[in-house]
């Protein structure tokens, strides 16, 4: 800053000159700022009294450039050079940072380092210093000092209530282990290709060996599932003595059930059970199979009970003993002693492990048994249930070959309608067991054992003739044990 003159009216030659040092022409480098002349400064020709300093004051003078020695008459504060791209720049000086002090009248002794955005000043260049990282520290406080990307980055402070991370120890491999457990997946895999594919084999091999025959009637469905499993007896072998050389009949007809709430029951219709047989008139049941084969017996069946047949399944009786003799015999138990001339039984009261010939023996025999045709599809249904419970048995299962020979025996022996399979076969086979683990096998309600028909035979006569309380019980899945063998 410049003394301004006491009185403007003196001689100019007289004042003193402004306390600028001119640099004289010696000493001056080229392209230096033209100063002024004490002549040029006498802008004003009223004495004016000298006011306080301001650090605002318009009239003070540019700083010199960064590269000429300042000189003053008094202390002055230390002004940051003006930045190297604003050489015109003569009278602001740069505003200070947001930290530094605000200075006054007097001469502030201190000032802050220039931010490390601001371009280099001083009397010689500087190299520019990175700017800082995001995680500098900033405020007011006396640490100016910024990070330079070569400093270590700090460790991240943890988060007040979190759980610190646990660095699990290193571990060496086990690579033993590793190599057990793929051979144990391996060999599991190899094992469920070789049952799947045995499985395979084997439903092919019985849907090429079972039979098959026209026998549904075409009726409109019912709810549920109603199969109809008809054990057919040929008398070609002698082993049955009753009269119909030569022709076939129903030996037995069991009705399985499974209705729509889910209850499966198998009710065994005796053979002499007296019924309407369509476009033949009344007749023993077994008679319409020798009137009309499986398809006629279906339609019979249908008639009596109310249900619409889905699936029909025949089983030839002449196939009991290979099925038997695959599964490796099968115990059956007979509360009496029998004889038999014309089925050939031979029997001590009792439970006894038996044969294929034995177990047909058993199924056929009627004459000596009290109870007649009810008693021997009571033990119709015991063989039927053993042979099923045999076949599907884990030692069965597991022994490739015997179940090849229950697979081959039973395919052999069995006939279905023209839209069943094997799958028929075994869907059939689990409704037996749920029914006999529930206890819902037997007859239905019978009158009279007895019974003399028109033509002057023995026929077995039903309740209120066609049962018709116990059928609607049977379609709407409300049958009780109690329900059923209710004789007489």
């Amino acid at each position: 800053m410049r003394t301004r003159q006491a009185d403007s009216s003196q001689n100019p030659s007289s004042s003193p000159q402004a306390t600028y040092p001119v640099p004289t022409p010696a000493s001056s480098p080229k392209g230096a700022y033209p100063v002024p002349t004490p002549a040029s400064s006498t802008r004003r020709s009223a004495p004016v009294p000298n006011p306080p300093a301001t650090p605002d004051e318009t009239t003070v003078a540019p700083n010199p450039p960064s590269f000429a020695p300042g000189s003053s008459d008094a202390a002055t504060t230390r002004t940051p050079a003006a930045p190297g791209f604003a050489p015109n720049e003569t009278t602001v000086a740069p505003t200070p940072p947001s930290f530094a002090p605000s200075s006054g009248d007097a001469a502030a002794t201190h000032t802050p380092a220039t931010p490390s955005f601001a371009p280099g000043s001083g009397n010689a260049p500087t190299s520019r210093t990175p700017a800082a990282p995001s995680f500098a520290p900033s405020g007011n406080g006396p640490r100016q000092a910024s990070a330079t990307r070569s400093q270590a980055i700090p460790d991240p402070v943890p988060t007040p209530g979190a759980t610190p991370s646990r660095t699990a120890p290193a571990t060496a491999p086990r690579p033993r282990r590793k190599r057990r457990r793929r051979l144990v997946l391996k060999t599991l895999s190899v094992l469920l290709v070789i049952v799947l594919a045995w499985g395979g084999f084997l439903v092919w091999d019985a849907n090429t060996n079972i039979g098959r025959v026209s026998a549904l009637s075409g009726a409109s469905d019912t709810a549920g599932t109603t199969y109809l499993l008809a054990g057919s007896d040929s008398r070609a072998d002698g082993a049955v003595q009753d009269g119909f050389e030569g022709s076939e009949r129903a030996d037995s007809i069991m009705l399985v059930n499974i209705a729509a709430n889910g209850q499966a029951v198998a009710v065994s219709i005796p053979r002499d059970t007296y019924a309407e047989i369509p476009g033949v008139g009344w007749d023993k049941i077994n008679a319409s199979y020798a009137y009309g084969g499986p398809q006629l017996l279906v339609e019979t069946v249908e008639k009596l009970t109310g249900l619409t047949v889905d699936h029909f399944v025949q089983i030839g009786m002449g196939a009991v003993p290979d099925m038997v003799d695959a599964v490796g015999g099968v115990e059956l138990c007979y509360d009496h002693d029998s004889n038999d001339e014309y089925s050939g039984l031979n029997w001590t009261a009792g439970c006894h492990t038996v044969d294929g010939p034995t177990a047909l023996q058993f199924s056929r025999m009627r004459y000596q048994d009290p109870e007649g045709d009810i008693g021997r599809t009571k033990r119709q249904r015991q063989v039927i249930s053993k042979v099923v419970s045999e076949a599907a048995s884990p030692a069965t299962l597991i022994n490739p070959a015997r179940t090849l020979r229950v697979e081959r025996a039973g395919s052999k022996s069995f006939t279905v309608d023209e839209d069943s399979s094997i799958m028929t076969v075994a869907s059939l086979v689990m409704a037996l067991r749920s029914a006999s683990s529930d206890e819902l096998m037997g007859v239905p309600p019978i009158e009279s054992l007895d019974y003399t028909t028109s033509a002057g035979a023995s026929a077995v006569l039903l309740r209120d003739e066609t049962a018709p309380d116990f059928f609607a019980k049977l379609r709407s899945g409300k049958l009780t044990t109690s329900d059923l063998n209710q004789i007489g």
